[in-house]
């Protein structure tokens, strides 16, 4: 499964890079994609707070749903302006 994954503001810097595309994944869902890279670094734990938004295909998705060959993910931080 090939996977384009985008990190925005905070998980950006966190990761150290704003994008990353994954080749062969056996993740089958956003669950188990954030398990995966966690696995992979350290750094990736902090996308498994409840408060990070998971977008798949430009839509907020549930972390449970399913991953499809192509898609683009993102993750989002909650929005902390004032």
């Amino acid at each position: 499964m090939a996977l384009n994954i985008r990190y925005f503001a905070a998980l950006r810097d966190a990761m150290g890079r704003s994008e990353q595309t994954l080749d062969t994944l056996p993740a089958a869902t956003g669950e188990a994609l954030i398990d995966w890279l966690a696995r992979q670094d350290p750094a990736a734990s902090a996308l498994a707070h409840p408060s990070v938004r998971l977008i798949i295909n430009d839509a907020i998705a549930p972390r449970s749903q399913p991953l499809q060959d192509g898609d683009t993910i993102a993750f989002c931080p909650p929005f902390s302006g004032g």
